[in-house]
């Protein structure tokens, strides 16, 4: 299997795909800032006395946290470039004019078709989604198989 792939990163895309390869941790930073603010509440209650160090790191989990995380995200996602995707019985990798990447299945987590895309989870926390847009449903297929068939969790989701 040899598949490539020259595509423009769709922005809404690339965003779509933040939002979702990160959802634990944002989810996690949220649930983290309102127990900060509930608790902030609840000594403003009890003893009269309002916590401003509760108060800002409750905000700041709640709302500053998840936001730069989705953002950093998407803008190291490089939004808008030329890009090249290869998937091969090797691996995956992109390329663009400033870098080229690439990862041995061995790297891959799991793949996720999103609308739209294929989404590579690398070790660690790295994502690298791919844009279905030139590919066929066999092709992508093919490429969910390959994944599979090299014991990667596959999942599909429509958003």
């Amino acid at each position: 299997m040899q598949i490539q792939i020259t595509a423009v990163s769709d922005p809404a895309l690339i965003a779509a795909a933040a939002r979702h390869g990160l959802r634990r941790p944002v989810l996690a930073a949220r649930l983290a800032g309102w127990a900060f603010l509930l608790v902030a509440v609840l000594l403003l209650g009890v003893t009269g006395d309002l916590s401003p160090g509760l108060l800002a790191g409750g905000a700041a989990l709640a709302v500053l946290v998840p936001v730069l995380l989705l953002n950093h995200t998407a803008r190291g996602l490089r939004a808008g470039r030329l890009t090249t995707y290869e998937i091969s019985e090797g691996g995956v990798a992109s390329s663009d004019e400033e870098a080229r990447h690439a990862y041995a299945w061995r790297a891959v987590r799991s793949v996720e078709q999103l609308s739209g895309q294929l989404l590579f989870r690398l070790r660690g926390t790295r994502l690298l989604p791919v844009p279905t847009a030139g590919l066929s449903p066999a092709q992508i297929e093919q490429v969910l198989v390959t994944a599979s068939a090299r014991g990667l969790q596959v999942r599909r989701f429509t958003l």
